[in-house]
């Protein structure tokens, strides 16, 4: 039989008074067999659980043909185990998908009822990707978004709410903002237009009007409307109550620069009635938004009773927020089901949907007795490829250490092409080369207008590429500007309070940049302004010159294009007859 971690630890509870006892200096025989056989404790039930798995792994043929692949033995380990609490922490291209879909036709295999079994995933995407893959086995389960889950909750449990749009939360934003109750909390905000309105006119009234009708316009009002419903967003993601406002008001009492505290009361009190008119709003029309979706599903948790869920296993868990994670903790509470969560935190990058980081590192505080698997195995980059991004991404110690693997071979994965001005031309040069599929990815949705109209189907932004591989991949936009890569647009200070800012710098937006790396199944081709590189360019170019090959001629500095296989020639020839071959 197989010995999970919560038995193990009760195992060795129990030995322990007779541990003491013979520890005592007299039973010396005893004491001898007995320590030796304590001490072996953990070897023994490792020893014992391989063996049981072993003989699951020969009597389970299945798991050498789901969807056409041979699961490793890591991924036969965790399909296998009989664990209380699993986490599944996973390298980009290392199979996750394929295990998780492995883990439900084997419960299924044993006699599991699909109906006790739940799949939790982040996008509805998700969700339908996984619901197909299912449907190839016959099997049909509830797999749902967590907001489907709390909706579901709600709606068994008696309550008959309408689901509020966004729209609604802007519409009262725009109630409360005005120029005059606003001015002292936008930072640099200088408007000689709005002076000159003040200097040619009698009425007051008629100033405020005018300037107000100029203010929302601005760019300025835009990015406070912004940071006002990320704020209100995040701030229900957390599950907060109007009370946190309170202990915000307080903490901000402690900030030494008078500038700050006094600008930061008056925002927070400008948000705590924004955010209660909000909520009257919402109760006064029966109305949920997606954020309540989450929270009131706990209360009803806390009361009430879903359904006999065996099974919880959640994708994607690196974007869980904190609300999510205790909607999942009642929930298990409820109903004494196993979970099984997967997720890679290099490839957490949505915090600002709310994703709080230490929700995934710290699992094991929300998820006692937890068995943890590393998926090491990757089968989408290459060995050189993973080596180079190891070292990238762990700049940031946050990050939980891995050490993934791959059996294929690729000598430089990174090609880089230089511009100067017209990145355009440098780019359709590269695409007549290119014979097989290939991905462009940009930092931000306007980066398609750097791309010529033919090749703008194959544009995706870093975000909306997340689980796709090609395999060329095309990284635009490389420069050391605000709207580069990095992204260099800074948060609103009073974001803080609910947890956006950056512990490593850019942290975000290294793990961001990871994602585009590991998007290829051979080698990335990086588009790089050369008198104002990106740093995290920069930073890759410089640290791996044996793994980067630089598409520039040493001549004259003019691109190099393909001439035949393997060749390259100076895009100034014949003016210029420098040649050079390059093996990938």
């Amino acid at each position: 039989m197989y010995i999970n971690l919560k038995e193990e630890k009760k195992l060795q509870e129990e030995f322990y008074p007779l541990y003491l006892k013979y520890n005592k200096g007299f039973y010396k025989i005893i004491k001898r067999k007995f320590l030796r056989n304590y001490r072996q404790l953990p070897h023994l039930i490792k020893l014992n659980n391989q063996i049981y798995i072993n003989k699951l792994i020969k009597e389970n043929n299945f798991l050498n043909n789901i969807e056409g692949y041979k699961l490793d033995n890591i991924q036969k380990n965790i399909v296998l185990a009989e664990e209380e609490n699993t986490l599944v922490i996973a390298g980009a291209g290392s199979g996750k998908t394929l295990t998780l879909l492995a883990k439900i036709i084997y419960l299924i295999k044993k006699g599991i009822n699909p109906k006790e079994i739940l799949c939790l995933t982040l996008t509805n995407s998700c969700a339908d990707n996984l619901k197909n893959k299912l449907k190839k086995y016959n099997i049909n389960l509830d797999v749902l978004t967590f907001h489907k889950l709390g909706f579901r909750i709600l709606r068994e449990n008696g309550y008959g709410f309408k689901i509020a749009k966004e729209s609604e939360l802007r519409m009262i934003i725009d109630e409360f903002i005005r120029y005059d109750k606003v001015m002292d909390i936008i930072p640099f905000l200088n408007f000689k237009t709005l002076d000159y309105y003040g200097h040619k006119c009698n009425s007051d009234k008629i100033v405020k009007e005018i300037q107000n009708i100029i203010f929302k316009e601005s760019s300025y009002y835009f990015y406070l409307r912004q940071t006002i419903l990320t704020f209100i967003n995040l701030f229900k993601n957390n599950n907060y109550n109007h009370q946190m406002f309170e202990e915000f008001l307080n903490k901000n009492e402690e900030e030494k620069n008078k500038y700050k505290r006094m600008r930061h009361k008056k925002y927070l009190l400008l948000l705590k009635m924004i955010y209660e008119k909000y909520e009257d709003y919402l109760e006064k029309n029966n109305k949920i938004d997606f954020n309540d979706m989450i929270n009131k599903a706990i209360d009803v948790l806390e009361k009430s009773y879903l359904k006999e869920y065996k099974y919880i296993i959640i994708d994607e868990f690196q974007d869980t927020s904190l609300a999510k994670c205790v909607l999942l903790k009642k929930l298990q509470e409820k109903t004494k089901a196993s979970v099984l969560a997967i997720g890679d935190d290099w490839q957490s990058i949505y915090r600002f949907t709310g994703t709080d980081l230490n929700v995934f590192t710290d699992f094991e505080k929300y998820f006692p007795n937890t068995k943890v698997f590393k998926l090491n195995n990757t089968y989408r980059n290459s060995n050189d490829l993973l080596k180079i991004m190891n070292k990238f991404i762990m700049k940031n110690k946050r990050q939980m250490p891995k050490k993934l693997m791959s059996s294929k071979k690729l000598l430089r994965p990174i090609l880089v092409y230089y511009y100067e001005e017209n990145q355009k031309e440098v780019l359709d040069k590269i695409l007549r080369d290119i014979k097989c599929s290939f991905l462009i990815l940009g930092r931000n949705n306007n980066d398609i207008n750097l791309i010529n109209e033919r090749y703008q189907k194959h544009f995706m932004t870093v975000h909306k590429s997340k689980g796709l591989e090609s395999e060329i991949v095309i990284i635009i936009n490389l420069e050391n500007d605000i709207l580069g890569f990095p992204n260099k647009i800074i948060n609103d200070e009073i974001l803080k309070y609910v947890g956006t800012k950056d512990i490593y710098p850019y942290e975000e937006e290294r793990r961001l940049f990871y994602v585009a790396l590991t998007r290829t199944k051979t080698y990335n081709i990086l588009l790089v302004n050369k008198n104002n590189p990106s740093i995290f360019a920069s930073e890759i170019i410089k640290e791996n010159p044996d793994k980067i090959v630089t598409m520039m001629c040493p001549k004259c500095q003019k691109m190099l294009v393909k001439s035949q296989k393997n060749t390259y020639k100076c895009q100034n020839f014949p003016n210029c007859q420098y040649r050079q071959k390059i093996n990938y």
